[in-house]
C-alpha cells in the first residue's frame, strides 16, 4: 500500500489544500474564491494514486480540525468529497452533465445532513434564528406604518416557507457553484494530462421526460398543501428543484431557436441572460422548459 503513496504529489496537495484552509480561516471571503479551485488538488492526486488521496484527506482533516473552525472544517471535508466525486467520475469516463448532476446529489444531501447535525449540536444557528433579525426588522416597519394584520400575518408565512424551502435553496447554490467549479477547473486539470469532458452545447441538453410527470404531480400537491408540516415542506422543496430543471430546459430551448433559425449569438445569449434576471420572464422560461417536455418544442422549431 505504502509503495503506491506518491510523496511528492502527495505534500504539495496537502500543502495547496491547508494554505486554502487557512485563507478560507482568516479571510473567509477570499476562501470562499479559493474554493472554486480546490478541488484541483485532490483530483489529481485520484489520478495519480488514490492511496496517496486518502493519506492526503486524512492529514488535511487533522492539520484543518486544530484550527478549531466548524465552518472552514465543514468546507474541507466538502472539497475532499467532491474532489473523490468528480475525479472517479473522470475516471470512469463520464459526460461532463452527469458530472454535474451526480455531484449536486452527493454534495447537497452531504451538506443538508451536515447542516441537521451541527444544528442539532448547536454548532450553528437554525434556519428560523437567521432569518428573525430581519423578520423583527420587517415587523417593526410594518407596526409603525399602520399596516392592518393581514400584512403581518402574510409576512410571517413568507418567512416560515423561506425557512422551510431552505433544503432546495441549498440544492440550486450546489448547483451553481459546482458548474461555476467544472467550467474554471476542468481547463487546468488538463494541464497536469488528466481526461476531461466537454460539455455539450446548452441547446443539446436534454431533461428526462420524468421529470416533467413528477412536476406536475408536485404543482397538484402544491395546490392542496395549505396546512404547514412536512408534506408541505417536501413539496415545496420539490417544486423548487424540478422548477430548476425546467428553467435549463427552457433555456436550452431558446438557444435551440437561436441556432436553428440563424440569429446572432449575442441576441441569443441576451434573451438567455433577460430571462435569468427578470423574474417575471423566468417564470416564463420555466414555462417553455414545461412545454417542450411536454409538446417537443424542439421538434416543431426543427421542422
Amino acid at each position: 500500500m505504502f509503495s503506491k503513496i506518491k510523496p511528492k504529489a502527495t505534500i504539495l496537495s496537502i500543502l495547496a489544500l491547508i494554505i486554502v484552509a487557512l485563507v478560507l480561516h482568516i479571510l473567509p471571503p477570499l476562501g470562499l474564491v479559493l474554493c472554486l479551485f480546490a478541488t484541483i488538488p485532490g483530483i489529481v492526486l485520484w489520478q495519480k494514486s488514490k492511496e496517496s488521496f486518502g493519506l492526503a484527506a486524512v492529514i488535511t482533516v487533522i492539520l484543518t480540525t486544530l484550527l478549531g473552525n466548524v465552518f472552514v472544517l465543514s468546507v474541507m471535508v466538502l472539497i475532499l468529497v467532491l474532489s473523490f466525486i468528480i475525479g472517479q467520475l473522470l475516471t470512469e469516463r463520464t459526460s461532463k452533465e452527469r458530472i454535474l448532476y451526480i455531484t449536486t446529489t452527493f454534495v447537497s444531501i452531504i451538506t443538508l445532513v451536515a447542516f441537521m447535525l451541527l444544528q442539532a449540536f448547536n454548532k450553528i444557528p437554525s434556519a428560523a434564528s437567521l432569518t428573525k433579525p430581519l423578520k423583527d426588522q420587517m415587523h417593526t416597519v410594518i407596526t409603525s406604518s399602520g399596516v392592518e394584520g393581514d400584512y403581518k400575518q402574510m409576512l410571517e408565512e413568507s418567512f416560515r416557507q423561506m425557512a422551510v424551502q431552505l433544503p432546495s435553496y441549498v440544492i440550486v447554490t450546489a448547483f451553481v457553484l459546482i458548474l461555476i467549479n467544472l467550467l474554471i477547473t476542468f481547463p487546468i486539470l488538463r494541464k497536469f494530462k488528466v481526461a476531461t469532458p466537454i460539455f455539450k452545447p446548452l441547446f443539446a441538453w436534454q431533461m428526462r421526460k420524468s421529470l416533467l410527470f413528477m412536476y406536475v404531480i408536485v404543482l397538484i400537491c402544491v395546490m392542496f398543501a395549505v396546512q404547514p408540516g412536512t408534506f408541505q415542506s417536501i413539496v415545496l422543496n420539490f417544486e423548487i428543484v424540478l422548477s430548476l430543471c425546467m428553467y435549463i430546459q427552457g433555456l436550452s430551448v431558446i438557444h435551440f431557436f437561436g441556432k436553428a433559425k440563424s440569429m446572432p449569438p449575442i441576441l441569443t445569449v441576451l434573451l438567455m441572460v433577460i430571462g435569468t434576471i427578470l423574474t417575471p420572464l423566468t417564470h416564463i422560461v420555466v414555462l417553455i422548459g414545461f412545454i417542450d417536455l411536454a409538446f417537443n418544442l424542439k421538434g416543431i422549431i426543427k421542422k
